[in-house]
């Protein structure tokens, strides 16, 4: 038997047992190929070092040879082209390639060393790949972009703000002092370097300051903090961990850390050690890597981890590794071709995730076309995403993973990353938060994006942003062109399930709008919320009513799986104070008028309890099974919004009576209309551990006979509330759950949780919100049914809406205005 033994690999084959080793700048080689690759210049010559080893009882004769050696460009050679091995002996092959000048700067050629066991009659390959050596920079920026740059700030004054606002906080930025920390994540401690995972930007941003400007200090203090991050005793070699935050922080961290090394590694402040250092640091990381990859691993923090580990590879200019992040289980192309779905969105439905993933792999393209490469362009089969993450099973804590919805083109690319989003945005550029994500507004890789591949609506959204990062300066279009708003209009998005109901009023600003958001979608896994049918948002005047982080308790609280994610905290109907079973569910009807905007969705599923928190565990979370003698839930929620208000109509049926909770959660209560006070509050409205109802508190119930109002104010907007059937309920009004600190729409103390509670098998509920400023448009609403409401208007009109068949699938709604006894016109959707 045969063996060839490496420093860094050991791989077994059924026929001839081998590993490989290779010395030289740079090197890196992939343990799961065997391939080796090295970098050289012109008439540079490349060693590889292949040690035999014959671990057999009985003497072996081998033959080596170069496969079509005639037609390679690089002269190869072999030190020995014939060995005959002892039992139990070794030998070195020496295999050296010296570069050509007609390969191309950053091209590359493979030769495949053959070995033949004369003895046994068996054969193997080795590929060992020559890289024509690409000088620095050539990652995030080129020497001509930074000369494009200079322009752009010499003579466009965002450039030259952009460039002012970026030096004046480097001039006050500290990198933080190289120490080993031992920190509690969310669900473990471990040891690390106290970086930050922001300073590895940080320190590409001096290295643009130096470049702009000149000013050596920038550079010397990004070349100390290298030779810290880098210091074979006492930097990452020693730890294997450069951040306190998790896969997806260290992913971004080493992605800037390696854009940084390429602008400043041939100064003369770095030594010959220090430019090994640099090196062995970015393959001690590339190893780490590998051991998180995983068919079963697509999600941000992977994709995050996959993208700062290419960047390292293409610094290192080691393209065996850069084909192996990019085409295996796990690495890139596996990301996109099962992470993005159909409609353009990331798995995990979150703005959040959906930007940052977008972010990662916008600037490997970038870095790919800066080399040479095109990832851009670049299609990825289409693959079935598992319902199964690496860590959980489906249904864990009740998590879905697999993606629901249209399965669209056979192949996935960039190119679809970049420009879903802008439909789910608002006036202002800004994507409405679902999931575990508050609102995102416009993100600097549609600069990147727009150069590309200058599709008109993404120079919309470059317009409605600051244009104050580094990608803007560097990458932004010097001049951008005047677009028409691309997403005024109602709209949907099929896999992440989101609908977009916008008032069409004419001649009416864009920030008069109502605009209603609503889900259906695809779950997303670890960062998926139980909301299927919910008002995840409300906007008017610039206002955002709701939100899916209206509380925020951070991963690492049980609050967060207890509270933050149920779907008691979000706007819906609820049954039995239980969990939704997120299940695939449907849009059943979708209409865009002038009079109104429709939508109708729903979705049949089972309730369970609430996981619970428990810190002892991995994940700490205590769960249970759906209880077996659990029936479906059908619910099904129509909305209508028009020019002044919005209509709410729910459905509820199932096999035997349950508790249904009307629920919606604005701030700023103000009055109640139509309700009677019952019983004493309640210092919790649950105290069943497994209720996420344990987060309301004080908690006051009512009892309505006729219907109610209920007024709430938050910052000189309003929002009525009508309920107008059930017309005998019972109320509730609480305190929202809160998780401390308010950040945004997070967490503020004023926001109530309102609720309109039954008790039936089947159950109709109706309401009307109108979001206003000044005067309610509104003077009275009449309704007899809950399919038929009469809305009589400040300026004399009448509208009166007939809902048809909520319960069939043949739903249709009507819609007639009239004024003084005369119609003024009508809209039928169905």
């Amino acid at each position: 038997m045969l063996a060839i033994k490496s420093k860094y690999i050991f791989a077994f084959i059924s026929l001839i047992s081998f590993s490989c080793f290779a010395n030289g700048l740079n090197n890196g080689t992939s343990d799961k190929s065997n391939i080796q690759c090295k970098i050289a210049k012109v008439n540079e010559a490349i060693h590889y070092t292949i040690e035999l080893k014959n671990t057999g009882n009985t003497e072996a004769n081998f033959s080596i040879s170069i496969k079509k050696e005639d037609e390679l460009a690089c002269s190869n050679s072999l030190s020995v082209k014939e060995i005959i091995l002892a039992p139990k002996s070794s030998s070195k092959v020496i295999l050296s390639v010296v570069m050509s000048d007609r390969i191309p700067v950053g091209g590359q050629e493979s030769s495949f060393v053959i070995l033949e066991n004369k003895t046994s009659q068996t054969t193997e390959e080795l590929q060992f790949i020559s890289v024509h050596s690409k000088p620095h920079p050539f990652l995030f920026v080129t020497d001509a972009i930074i000369e494009e740059t200079k322009s752009k700030v010499e003579n466009y004054d965002w450039a030259k703000g952009n460039l002012t606002n970026m030096l004046d906080k480097l001039d006050k930025f500290k990198f933080p002092k190289r120490k080993v920390v031992s920190l509690p994540r969310p669900t473990k401690v471990w040891s690390s370097l106290a970086y930050n995972t922001s300073d590895g930007e940080k320190a590409f941003q001096m290295c643009l300051a130096w470049k702009l400007t000149g000013n050596t200090f920038y550079r010397d203090k990004v070349i100390k903090f290298i030779k810290d991050v880098c210091d074979k005793e006492k930097g990452y070699l020693s730890i294997g961990a450069a951040t306190t935050g998790v896969q997806v922080h260290e992913g971004n961290f080493f992605l800037f850390l390696a854009a940084a090394c390429d602008v400043v590694y041939n100064e003369s402040s770095f030594s010959e050690e220090d430019r090994e250092n640099i090196n062995a640091t970015f393959r001690y990381y590339l190893e780490l890597n590998r051991t998180h990859m995983s068919s079963l691993g697509i999600m941000n923090h992977q994709a995050s981890a996959n993208a700062g580990a290419i960047v390292v590879a293409l610094f290192l200019q080691n393209m065996a590794e850069v084909k192996y992040l990019t085409e295996a289980d796990g690495g890139m192309g596996d990301q996109i071709a099962k992470g993005v779905m159909a409609d353009g969105w990331w798995f995990e439905g979150t703005a959040n995730y959906c930007y940052l993933v977008t972010q990662r792999y916008t600037l490997v393209a970038q870095a790919f076309e800066n080399y040479g490469l095109d990832l851009y362009h670049r299609r990825f089969p289409t693959k079935v995403k598992s319902k199964d993450f690496e860590n959980a099973k489906e249904g864990y804590t009740g998590m879905k993973f697999d993606i629901w919805g249209p399965t669209g083109k056979s192949t996935r690319g960039v190119e679809d990353m970049v420009t879903p989003y802008v439909s789910m945005m608002d006036e202002d550029g800004f994507v409405v938060s679902s999931n575990d994500s508050n609102l995102k507004e416009p993100n600097e890789f549609y600069e990147l994006a727009y150069r590309e591949y200058g599709i008109e609506k993404l120079a919309w959204v470059i317009n409605k942003s600051k244009r104050d990062s580094w990608v803007s300066l560097m990458y932004g279009v010097a001049e951008l062109p005047v677009v028409k708003d691309p997403r005024s209009a109602s709209d949907f998005v099929a896999n992440v399930g989101l609908v977009a109901l916008r008032s069409q009023k004419e001649a009416q600003d864009s920030k008069e709008q109502i605009q209603a958001y609503l889900k259906y979608g695809s779950h997303g896994g670890w960062h998926g919320h139980f909301d299927r049918t919910g008002l995840v948002a409300l906007d008017r005047y610039g206002h955002k009513f709701f939100g899916t982080e209206m509380v925020w308790f951070g991963y690492g609280h049980k609050g967060y799986k207890e509270s933050v994610q149920t779907s008691a905290s979000h706007n819906m109907v609820v049954v039995d104070e239980l969990q939704q079973e997120a299940v695939p569910s449907k849009q059943t009807l979708f209409f865009k008028g002038k009079m109104m905007q429709v939508s109708a969705l729903e979705t049949n599923a089972r309730w369970r309890k609430i996981p619970t928190g428990n810190p002892d565990k991995f994940p700490p979370w205590d769960d249970v099974e759906i209880d077996a003698d659990f029936k479906k839930v059908h619910q099904k929620r129509l909305s209508i919004v028009t020019d002044d208000y919005v209509v709410i109509a729910d459905f509820m049926n199932a096999p035997k009576k349950h508790t249904y909770d009307w629920l919606l959660h604005p701030i700023g209560l103000q009055s109640i209309e139509g309700a009677k006070k019952t019983g004493p509050i309640l210092e919790t409205v649950s105290v069943l551990k497994d209720s996420p109802y344990k987060y309301f508190k004080q908690g006051q119930w009512y009892e309505a006979r006729k219907g109610a109002k209920v007024q709430f104010i938050d910052n000189g907007v309003h929002l009525d509330v009508h309920s107008l059937w059930p017309k005998k309920a019972k109320l509730l009004v609480a305190n929202y759950p809160n998780g401390g600190k308010i950040r945004g729409i997070r967490n503020n103390p004023e926001r109530k949780t309102y609720g309109v509670r039954v008790h039936q098998k089947q159950a109709q509920f109706l309401h009307v919100l109108e979001p206003y400023k000044g005067k309610s448009q509104i003077v009275k609403i009449v309704t007899n049914s809950p399919n038929e409401l009469t809305v009589y208007l400040l300026d004399g009109r009448e509208q009166k809406i007939t809902i048809s068949n909520l319960v069939t699938e043949s739903l249709q709604v009507n819609i007639t205005e009239s004024k003084n006894g005369k119609v003024i016109r009508s809209e039928k959707a169905n």
